[in-house]
């Protein structure tokens, strides 16, 4: 046996391990995340942005001391979060935690001056209803600087509003995009944009660019949005075009060859008559002069007849194409699952593809045709209350986004045409290699067609448009529990007697092999 002096000798060795082991823990920080997209783990991205903050920053985060339970686990969640930020960004970042108990006016004052607004919840406790004030802000501080995230709901996309808030503290400003205007597109002060607007503003600063009024797109901008053009452009605006593509300048170009008006029951498709299509045919991209239907879609409400009244129905409409043929490669769209539009069109790519390619992001279903004008009066019918019958579904799946990068030749050829004026040298050919998101479709960014789906693909597309390897990699987390796969009632039943009878034979096996030993012992023994 250890003599009391071992014991002694060998307590202070393990002691000591534990405390050399403490010390380098400090700064050495390992987590396993056997999670799907590694969703409880920080990203390549926000470390490095944490590795390269300068000053430090630090985190309040205002909470309710009496947190209703139902929502600890997202409380936890932002404490986790911290944890792990601290961990990469060592003396780059301070946090504390300031509860909140409801008879601190003062505390309370601070939160809200901070931006920070109580939300009110329905809580369940003890089988009764009861609505509770609820904090849970977060404050980040650098300097006289300040970004707020009002209240942490949603999870899955705080890590993205937290590495967002970071950086544009760290670095001083934010970037800039444009947003093309003069053509048919809505303006940034209209309320159609107004939800799309804000969320990309969180992030970048956007400028709204009337070409007719700018000598050229500005050089600090490179992200460039085009949605929903509908007018023609004149030479002189495509010049400017043309050489913001030439000198390496992103663009989104969100367009429609159809104008839809739900509010004109005559003629609700109209032609989209802007030359703007037979321009980007020059860089890669067709739009097809046709809309589509997709058998794979989603439902809206239509009135049906009952009798005398009319009653809502929920009927499948193939004019918005439940799209799930998502490229798994590409970070704009590998994390969701399906998206929706309404009202598409095709897109094949145009010209020389040695120097320019063309990678499809999305395909409609195998299912899919070509709406057909009515042959006496020339018009689609977009109704809802319309049947569409399953032959009209015999084109095969069609290609609604690309992602199209190269180099080109100028529209214009290699020299400037006389009667066009602008600041800079011509660039008869691309300086640097261009990149360009299109979608056959334009009604997504605006209030009345947007999902929730479609606002996040937007705000991808602008983030790969601007850095394609930067915030993208971390928006929308999906943090849900797994959904559980479907199971035959075949399988569900044996799985059902499986736990009925398997811990009983455990237990009666168990004692069996117990008194099997018992027995064998006593054997050996000669008892």
């Amino acid at each position: 046996m250890m003599n009391s002096k071992q014991s002694w000798t060998f307590t202070l060795i393990v002691v000591g391990v534990v405390f050399i082991l403490n010390l380098f823990s400090r700064n050495l920080f390992v987590r396993f995340d056997l999670t799907e997209n590694q969703r409880y783990s920080i990203s390549d991205v926000t470390r490095d942005i944490l590795e390269d903050i300068d000053d430090p920053i630090t985190v309040k985060v205002y909470y309710s001391e009496n947190f209703p339970r139902q929502l600890i686990s997202v409380k936890q969640y932002v404490l986790d979060m911290l944890n792990e930020y601290r961990a990469y960004a060592g003396s780059g970042l301070e946090y504390e935690f300031i509860p909140i108990t409801g008879e601190d006016q003062a505390l309370e004052q601070e939160a809200m001056g901070y931006g920070i607004q109580p939300v009110q919840a329905n809580i369940t406790e003890s089988d009764e209803i009861k609505v509770q004030r609820i904090y849970l802000g977060i404050v980040f501080l650098y300097g006289d600087q300040k970004e707020v995230i009002p209240f942490a709901q949603q999870i899955e996309q705080l890590e993205y509003d937290m590495t967002g808030a970071i950086k544009k503290l760290s670095q001083g400003s934010l970037p800039k995009v444009g947003w093309l205007t003069g053509h048919g597109e809505q303006g940034l002060g209209e309320e159609g944009v107004a939800r799309a607007m804000g969320e990309i503003q969180k992030n970048y600063e956007l400028i709204e660019i009337g070409l007719s009024s700018e000598a050229q797109i500005p050089l600090d901008i490179n992200t460039l949005i085009m949605a929903g053009s509908t007018a023609p452009f004149d030479d002189q605006d495509l010049y400017k075009l043309d050489q913001y593509l030439l000198r390496g300048g992103h663009v989104g170009v969100f367009l429609n060859t159809k104008i839809i008006d739900m509010q004109n029951q005559y003629m609700p498709v109209q032609d989209n008559g802007s030359n703007i299509f037979t321009f980007l045919e020059h860089y890669g991209v067709r739009f097809g002069r046709q809309l589509l239907l997709d058998k794979d879609c989603y439902q809206v409400q239509a009135m049906q007849n009952l009798g005398f009244l009319q009653i809502p129905v929920a009927v499948d409409y193939p004019y918005a194409p439940r799209v799930t043929n998502l490229d798994q490669n590409n970070p704009v769209v590998n994390r969701l699952k399906e998206l929706g539009f309404f009202f598409v069109n095709e897109l094949t790519p145009t010209g020389d593809t040695s120097d320019v390619s063309f990678s499809s992001l999305m395909n409609t279903s195998d299912k899919t045709g070509f709406a057909m004008p009515d042959p006496r009066t020339r018009m689609i019918n977009i109704s809802a209350a319309q049947q569409v019958p399953d032959y009209m579904y015999r084109e095969g799946s069609k290609t609604i986004s690309a992602v199209i990068e190269g180099e080109y030749a100028s529209w214009f050829g290699s020299v400037r045409p006389d009667s066009i004026s602008f600041p800079e040298t011509h660039l008869a050919q691309s300086i640097a290699p261009t990149a360009m998101i299109t979608v056959g479709n334009a009604t997504f960014t605006t209030k009345q067609f947007m999902v929730p789906a479609s606002l996040t693909f937007f705000l991808n597309a602008v983030d790969w448009l601007h850095d394609q390897n930067g915030l993208i990699s971390i928006r929308s987390k999906n943090v849900q529990p797994a959904q559980l796969e479907e199971m035959t009632s075949g399988t569900r039943v044996t799985l059902k007697w499986i736990n009925i009878l398997l811990a009983p034979f455990l237990i009666i096996l168990f004692g069996v092999i117990r008194w099997y030993i018992r027995n064998k012992s006593k054997s050996l023994a000669g008892v």
